[in-house]
């Protein structure tokens, strides 16, 4: 049985660091199938008067062309990445068009992990897959920033703890997909005379050594402190769960996640 990881493609420039993303898990996995899939997002004519209509269709007409050509600038992008790819990665392109944040959904719900860029301040289409990705599959979702130079990650991991579920529901794929590790960077956020953390319980039963590293929540945003952190202990992944204050998580993100989504310079998986 193969695991399926679902890289979600929106813009070119950000493709090459996705796609080499998905072909360092497939070789950690050793059998996994990369699907590749490019959403397109319908444009619509509004129901408008006769004397607006033309121009209404003239502008759905030049939207067509426009997502036409992002699409196969992405293809062309794969294209040229699957040719130098390892010739045993097996990986398969998709486009499908209609409500982003539904094809997302459903496709990365059957899938073992999905591969996505950070949002940051990106274009509406960015935001929607992500999004979709993280609160609309249930799945692990490693979000990768738009540029990722080296090919590798997880030679060392940092891991943003809290003892809650989402911490462990985003640790434990981390052990599955990078389990050579005896070791990995525990970092956690204490208040001004709270108990000292302990390693938590979670990592003893996998056999796992883990170095604390407490960080002080103070006035500065605890996501930046994180970030600082596993940069500074050389981390080249960062393993979080996903908060959202709010039943309207596209708009009120806990304030590490909001963080992460606009600032991650490194490679983040995260899951809610």
């Amino acid at each position: 049985m193969s695991d399926v990881i679902l890289v979600v493609l929106t813009r070119p420039e950000t493709a090459p660091a996705l796609l080499d993303a998905a072909a360092c898990l497939a070789a950690r996995i050793g059998e996994a199938r990369i699907d590749v899939l490019a959403p397109r997002g319908s444009v619509h004519v509004n129901a408008l008067a006769a004397e607006v209509l033309m121009d209404e269709a003239d502008t759905v007409v030049a939207g067509r062309g426009q997502e036409q050509a992002r699409v196969a600038a992405l293809r062309a992008t794969f294209d040229q990445w699957r040719a130098g790819a390892d010739e045993n990665a097996s990986a398969c392109w998709t486009e499908a068009e209609g409500n982003v944040q539904a094809i997302v959904g459903k496709r990365g719900s059957r899938a073992d992990i999905v591969v996505a860029t950070r949002p940051g301040n990106g274009d509406r289409l960015m935001r929607q897959a992500f999004h979709a990705a993280l609160f609309g599959t249930g799945r692990p979702v490693l979000m990768m920033p738009p540029i990722w130079p080296n090919a590798t990650m997880g030679r060392r991991v940092a891991v943003a703890w809290r003892d809650e579920k989402r911490a462990a529901s985003a640790l434990l794929p981390a052990l599955r997909y990078f389990g050579e590790l005896r070791q990995i960077d525990l970092l956690i956020g204490v208040r001004a005379g709270a108990d000292s953390p302990k390693v938590p319980r979670v990592l003893l039963e996998h056999g796992i050594r883990a170095d604390l590293h407490v960080l002080p929540i103070e006035l500065k945003p605890f996501g930046q402190t994180l970030l600082d952190e596993a940069h500074r202990l050389s981390a080249d992944l960062l393993v979080m769960g996903a908060y959202a204050h709010s039943p309207l998580r596209e708009l009120i993100l806990g304030g590490v996640t909001r963080t992460m989504l606009t600032h991650a310079d490194l490679p983040v998986l995260m899951r809610h």
